[in-house]
């Protein structure tokens, strides 16, 4: 199957239908594309179920940061690792992180033997400095969103959260603890729903949209003097 790696370049994000399909269908299919590679069945021997940090990534950056993997630079990686992941993605463990860098590096040096990614090199660099401060960086409460707090807290009372049960009953627990001073703290509703948004990801999404569109401008150009 034929995949283009710069497909994206075409879909403007804006969470409607079509573009949720659009991302999917791009996160399934260069998955599928890594599995296959020699660098994704390395990284199977390590981690089975390998695949939720890549996904995340694409997401992440596509989503909220406004680039795909071809855009990515140093700055955008370390917005999505050391700030979007730790403060939207909730862990079951701590440990769930553990294996997080070690398959986006496998992914990386993929996309980098593989379709000769300009950037791959720098953000290789970038994940292996990142790594040893990983896990601390995704479990620093400090560094939590406001519903991945809330999903927290419910875990810490002994809440199953992943059961919807569970977490309406910790919902009805926290409201009723927070009535006498509700003024000063979120309501459970607003922290089911809330979705931060980064102040730098709003100010850059223009700027990112142009980067996309030069990029595809300047393949287009290349294209044609190949042709000739």
């Amino acid at each position: 199957m034929n995949f283009n790696i710069n497909q994206l370049d075409e879909i403007e994000y804006d969470g409607s239908y079509e573009s949720e399909e659009a991302l999917e269908s791009y996160q399934d299919s260069v998955l599928e594309k890594f599995a296959l590679s020699p660098e994704g069945q390395e990284r199977i021997k390590a981690d089975p179920e390998m695949g939720f940090w890549i996904a995340q990534l694409i997401y992440y950056g596509f989503g909220y940061v406004g680039v795909a993997l071809p855009q990515m630079d140093e700055q955008d990686i370390n917005e999505i690792i050391t700030d979007l992941f730790p403060r939207k993605i909730s862990l079951s463990s701590p440990e769930d992180a553990d294996d997080a860098i070690s398959e986006l590096l496998a992914f990386w040096q993929f996309l980098k033997s593989t379709y000769k990614l300009s950037n791959a090199d720098i953000i290789i660099n970038l994940l292996a400095k990142i790594e040893p401060q990983f896990n601390d960086i995704m479990n620093d409460s400090s560094k939590f969103g406001m519903a991945k707090s809330f999903m927290t807290m419910g875990e810490n009372a002994g809440f199953d959260m992943t059961d919807q049960n569970q977490m309406n009953k910790f919902a009805q627990t926290f409201n009723e603890s927070i009535m006498e001073d509700s003024s000063e703290i979120p309501s459970t509703r607003r922290a089911l729903n809330f979705i931060s948004e980064n102040p730098q990801s709003k100010k850059t999404k223009e700027k990112k949209k142009q980067k996309r569109k030069r990029a595809k401008a300047s393949r287009k150009k290349n294209k044609k003097k190949r042709k000739r």
